[in-house]
């Protein structure tokens, strides 16, 4: 989460989302600091917002989770920034890197698992994020399909002058083009179920190239039922802890920096 008294923002940083790229770009030029950690969710923000900030203007990237879960497959195929076997990113040592995603990660690595394995074996109920508990505090949304147009025109509406093109990081190099080539044909429908409620919500289109393409109802019925429980979960029963992301991360560096102290 990066936050700018000068320019009156805050920008909430959701996985997966080119969180590390328009964090540090905001660090670096727009005058922006860490607040709390780097995935920090706007009800975490209003505990202890002044009433000025509360009219910062708020924005986030909200990305189609298709291209999501295929970046979150490469991203532990690769052990991308060795995060994965980084014992000091592990949950248990107060990082961010959980059980399951490591349970996840052996899995794909141990038995060189193709994405279709990879989702056919974790993947049982329709798919909610952190964008659930987020877009309904946003002034600006950004897609992240485009990404560099839409984080201009926010910039120039917060105020800022000559905005600059915007350096991604932390980019997914081993992802195919094609999202068609992992979804394939035998799990079109069990992908219709898990991500086309979330898909629905946020008016994502099904591939037009998929056989099929309706969301089965039951589905629907299962995510309202999931999120609502998720969203208690995440907002009531999670514990936070204090802890800096690790020197030499993006946010980890932010949150050290003379900027941030002062």
């Amino acid at each position: 989460m990066i936050i700018s008294h000068k320019f009156k923002y805050l920008f909430i940083g959701l996985p997966f989302s080119a969180s590390s790229a328009i964090t540090k770009d905001l660090h670096e030029k727009y005058e922006g600091i860490a607040l709390l950690k780097k995935h920090s969710l706007y009800h975490d923000f209003i505990k202890n917002a002044s009433n000025e900030e509360m009219k910062y203007k708020v924005f986030a990237v909200l990305r189609n989770p298709l291209e999501m879960v295929v970046t979150i497959y490469e991203k532990m195929k690769s052990n991308a920034n060795e995060n994965y076997t980084n014992s000091e990113l592990f949950e248990e040592n107060g990082g961010h890197i959980t059980k399951k995603q490591r349970e996840k990660f052996n899995y794909i690595n141990n038995h060189n698992a193709s994405f279709e394995e990879y989702f056919e074996k974790f993947y049982y109920f329709p798919y909610d994020n952190y964008a659930s508990l987020t877009m309904q505090y946003c002034d600006y949304i950004i897609n992240y399909r485009n990404i560099e147009n839409d984080y201009i025109k926010v910039l120039s509406k917060i105020g800022i002058k000559n905005p600059k093109k915007l350096s991604l990081a932390n980019k997914t190099k081993t992802k195919k083009k094609n999202i068609n080539e992992y979804f394939t044909e035998e799990i079109q429908q069990k992908a219709l179920f898990i991500f086309g409620p979330f898909m629905k919500k946020f008016d994502f289109e099904i591939p037009k190239e998929w056989k099929y393409n309706k969301v089965p109802f039951s589905a629907f019925f299962l995510f309202r039922i999931i999120s609502t429980i998720k969203k208690y979960k995440i907002k009531f029963f999670i514990k936070k802890n204090n802890r800096k992301s690790i020197k030499g991360t993006i946010y980890g560096n932010i949150q050290r920096s003379k900027k941030n102290i002062n």
